[in-house]
């Protein structure tokens, strides 16, 4: 019986041994797990600028930085540098008036072959200041069947005004040397002049305080009279006169 007993009493012995000995074990594999992950923590802290060994739980805990607003938007180029906005291009009546051709000095020869000047145009219904103290105006704008009596002239639709030239100066005008034509459409086709119905030249003289009038047929067809412009050019060292806009089918 005493052997017995001391048998079982040495077998319960070894099993509390092995049981110590395991739990040991244990516990130091936790030991070592915890200091890896630390470690892991701490590295992964670094990669991240912070503080090794910072709280992770409070880190989760700390509150997240609010939303950025919306962006402010860009600064305008033109103001940032300074320079100034574009323009669109400026209308023709903004166009400063050319100056009149300058005959001192020069021959027929030379002044034949100087450019003459061409003023900005004008609506039709307007008056148009053609040189100091003379002014011009179309009136009587009629679309007409024109008639062809002249040399190289086509019967056709056409379009039928009156020029009137005005003399506000102390001095008469001379009327011989003016001359008036008639283009249409984006290229500025040139029209032909017809003999009729019911044409008038001008006067040879305009006195001072008085007008003068001359009666024109131009064939332009039907279909391009949205843009047409009608020229005087009342001598040659004065800017040409350009009346434009849309004429009566």
């Amino acid at each position: 019986m005493n052997t017995a007993h001391h048998g079982q009493g040495a077998h319960s012995a070894g099993r509390r041994r092995r049981l110590l000995a395991t739990s040991v074990g244990i516990s130091a594999l936790l030991a070592l797990g915890g200091t890896v992950w630390a470690t892991g923590q701490d590295t992964v802290a670094r990669a991240a600028g912070e503080r090794p060994g910072q709280d992770t739980v409070a880190r989760a805990a700390s509150p997240k930085p609010e939303a950025a607003g919306p962006a402010a938007p860009a600064p305008d180029k033109a103001a940032a540098t300074g320079a100034p906005a574009p323009v669109g291009p400026a209308s023709p009546e903004a166009r400063p008036e050319p100056s009149p051709v300058d005959r001192q000095g020069k021959s027929e020869q030379q002044l034949a072959e100087t450019p003459q000047p061409t003023a900005a145009p004008v609506d039709l219904k307007d008056k148009k200041a053609v040189k100091g103290g003379v002014s011009a105006a179309i009136t009587d704008v009629q679309s007409v069947r024109g008639e062809a009596k002249g040399i190289g002239e086509i019967a056709g639709p056409a379009v039928r005004f009156k020029v009137t030239v005005t003399n506000s100066t102390s001095e008469p005008i001379s009327l011989d040397s003016a001359v008036v034509d008639v283009a249409f459409g984006r290229d500025d086709e040139p029209a032909g002049s017809l003999s009729g119905p019911d044409t008038a030249a001008f006067p040879s003289v305009v006195a001072p305080g008085t007008s003068g009038t001359g009666v024109f047929v131009f064939a332009v067809p039907l279909g391009a009279r949205d843009n047409v412009k009608i020229h005087l050019n009342l001598e040659a060292e004065t800017p040409v006169a350009t009346f434009a806009g849309k004429l009566p089918a």
